[in-house]
């Protein structure tokens, strides 16, 4: 999936592995004095998360995305969507 979002702001995305669940160990230590990107949570394992969201700019998510790809490294970035029950949101009641 192509991130659509783009120019100033900032967004959570989530990096994952494409496929089996690999390690992002070397995605992580390729990002660690990077001040651009901020490592929010890590899923998986003690020391071999398969999953991360980071908070980012919307240019270096693309930036990302489009590194990921001429690599060939198997990972994929996408948005990171608040869940809400019913595809919906909440309903406000009023005083």
């Amino acid at each position: 999936m192509a991130l659509t979002q783009t120019g100033p702001g900032q967004g959570r995305y989530i990096v994952r592995a494409a496929g089996d669940a690999i390690p992002l160990t070397g995605f992580l230590a390729s990002i660690a004095n990077d001040p651009a990107i901020a490592v929010i949570r890590q899923i998986g394992p003690a020391g071999q998360p398969h999953t991360v969201v980071v908070e980012t700019s919307h240019d270096r998510a693309r930036a990302l995305e489009q590194q990921f790809q001429q690599s060939q490294q198997p990972l994929i970035i996408e948005p990171d969507s608040p869940l809400s029950f019913f595809g919906g949101a909440p309903e406000q009641k009023g005083p």
